[in-house]
C-alpha cells in the first residue's frame, strides 16, 4: 500500500469515525443557548415582572438580547431537523419582541417595557415548546428511528437495521402504555389513531427482519415506520 493510498484511508476512517461521534449529539433534542436563555427569562417572569419592577426589566435588557444573540446562531441537532420552519418562525416572533423591549426602554415607557417583557417571555414559551418532545416514549421511539432512518437505512447495515426493528417493536409498546398530559387531552382522538396506525406499521417492519427479510425488502417498510411517526408527531404541532 502506497502512501497516498494510505492517507486517503485513515482520512476515510477518521470521517467515520467523527461521524459515529457526532450521532448521539444528534438525538438529543437539546439546544443549549435556548437553555442558557433561562436565566433572563427567569429573572423577568418570577421576579421583576410580577414585582412590576419596570427599573429591574430595564436592567435586563443587556442580558435578553446577549443570550437572543446568542439563540439566533443556534444550530438545530439533527434530530429537530423537521422543526427548523417552526423554528425560524417561532425565532422571528421573538427578534420582534426583543426590538419591542429595547424600544421601550430607550423610550423610557413602562408599559411598553412591561408588554414588551411579557412577549419575550412568551416567544421563548413558544420556542421551547416547538423542540420538547410532547411525551418521553415518543422522544425515546424517535431516537431509535432517527438514527434507523438517516444512518442505517442509506448505509444498509443489516444488523443496525434488524436490532432498530426489535427496539422499535419496545418502544412502541411503552409508546402504546403512553397518557398524554392534561394540556394535551383534547388531541386524545388524533393522538390514538395515529398512534395505532404507527404500531401497525412497527409490527410489518419488525416482523419481516425478524424473517430475515433483505435490506431492499425493508426499505419501504422502514419508510412506512417513518411516514407514520411523521403524522403522529403532527398531532403535536
Amino acid at each position: 500500500m502506497n502512501c497516498r493510498t494510505m492517507l486517503a484511508l485513515i482520512c476515510v476512517l477518521s470521517l467515520a469515525s467523527l461521524a459515529v461521534a457526532q450521532q448521539p449529539d444528534e438525538t438529543t433534542a437539546r439546544v443549549p443557548e435556548l437553555d442558557a436563555f433561562h436565566t433572563p427569562i427567569y429573572a423577568i417572569w418570577h421576579e421583576a415582572w410580577p414585582a412590576g419592577n419596570v427599573a429591574r426589566l430595564k436592567e435586563l435588557l443587556p442580558d435578553v438580547e446577549k443570550a437572543s444573540a446568542a439563540l439566533s446562531k443556534a444550530t438545530l441537532p439533527g434530530i429537530l431537523r423537521d422543526k427548523e420552519g417552526m423554528w425560524k418562525e417561532k425565532m422571528k416572533g421573538l427578534a420582534d419582541a426583543v426590538d419591542a423591549y429595547r424600544a421601550g426602554v430607550a423610550a423610557n415607557d413602562s408599559a411598553a417595557v412591561m408588554q414588551a417583557a411579557e412577549r419575550v417571555h412568551m416567544s421563548y414559551e413558544m420556542l421551547v415548546r416547538t423542540i420538547r418532545p410532547a411525551l418521553k416514549e415518543l422522544d425515546a421511539f424517535h431516537q431509535v428511528l432517527y438514527v434507523l432512518h438517516h444512518y442505517d437505512m442509506p448505509g444498509r447495515n443489516d444488523a443496525k437495521i434488524r436490532a432498530a426493528a426489535d427496539t422499535l417493536a419496545r418502544r412502541t409498546e411503552a409508546l402504546n402504555a403512553a397518557v398524554l398530559p392534561k394540556r394535551l387531552e383534547k388531541r386524545t382522538e388524533q393522538f390514538t389513531k395515529a398512534r395505532a396506525s404507527l404500531a401497525e406499521a412497527v409490527a410489518t417492519f419488525a416482523a419481516a427482519a425478524r424473517s430475515g427479510k433483505s435490506v431492499d425488502e425493508l426499505l419501504p417498510l422502514e419508510e412506512a415506520v417513518h411516514g407514520r411517526y411523521q403524522v403522529l408527531e403532527k398531532v403535536f404541532d
